[in-house]
């Protein structure tokens, strides 16, 4: 199976605004967000692959559950080779004029941001608020589920800083023939009706087609040809029941 993304059209209009709000608009809050498997992930690596590093530094957190306000604050101050120990101690304004001293942009993705306690959102807020020109020397991606979106609206002074916000869904429904000819190099086996049944069962998201259409070659009765519609919908059943 091929392992590179494929360039959905979802996918594809995510990355080129993202691309322009962070190296060209230079906007300090960007937002990403998309239920689990619609490849926010392979987005990711994908923006990363297309940064220039000489002038830009990205810093991507994982776990953002695990950030507390003095942990963001670790953070920084690790991308500045600041021991840890000394990080609390010289506090985050001190940090900040060690970041503006630096040519490169520090980049700070903060992946499952739907975890994040409100202090620590607060505090990035405060991060990007340091240059009135919009230019300083950090840029804040929050990576997270849909429900990050009403998290951040309950904070309006925070939800107004952020003027790009991008979501994936998935697929749509024609780009699913073209979507399983990338991942599978033998030809596609699905009727219309068996596409249909595959799509709406996993509503679009490509986290869920793959696995799902594996399974159905994998049930399938014979090992070429079309798959009757009939075992598809029984191979979904199953894999619902699962």
């Amino acid at each position: 199976m091929n392992p590179t993304p494929y360039p959905f059209h979802d996918f594809l209009r995510a990355k080129h605004r993202l691309l322009r709000a962070l190296l060209e608009h230079h906007e300090p809050f960007v937002l990403l967000t998309g239920d689990t498997g619609t490849g926010k992930t392979a987005l990711l690596r994908e923006l990363r692959a297309a940064i220039d590093r000489p002038r830009y530094r990205v810093v991507y957190f994982a776990q953002a559950r695990k950030l507390g306000a003095i942990g963001l604050v670790k953070v920084i101050g690790e991308s500045l080779r600041v021991r840890p120990s000394l990080c609390h101690a010289l506090g985050l304004e001190r940090l900040l004029r060690a970041l503006a001293e630096d040519p490169r942009t520090l980049l700070l993705w903060l992946d499952e941001a739907h975890e994040l306690p409100e202090e620590t959102l607060a505090e990035a807020r405060a991060l990007t608020e340091s240059d009135l020109e919009g230019t300083g020397p950090i840029q804040v991606l929050l990576i997270g589920l849909p429900k990050l979106r009403a998290q951040l609206q309950a904070q309006p002074a925070l939800w107004r800083r952020i003027l790009v916000r991008e979501e994936i869904t998935g697929l749509r429904f024609e780009e699913l023939n073209a979507f399983l000819e990338h991942h599978f190099p033998a030809p596609q086996r699905l009727c219309e009706q068996g596409l249909g049944a595959l799509f709406e069962r996993a509503k679009g998201v490509p986290g869920l087609l793959l696995p799902m259409y594996r399974a159905i070659l994998e049930h399938a009765s014979s090992e070429n040809g079309p798959i009757d519609p009939a075992e598809v919908e029984d191979t979904l059943e199953r894999w619902d029941l699962a």
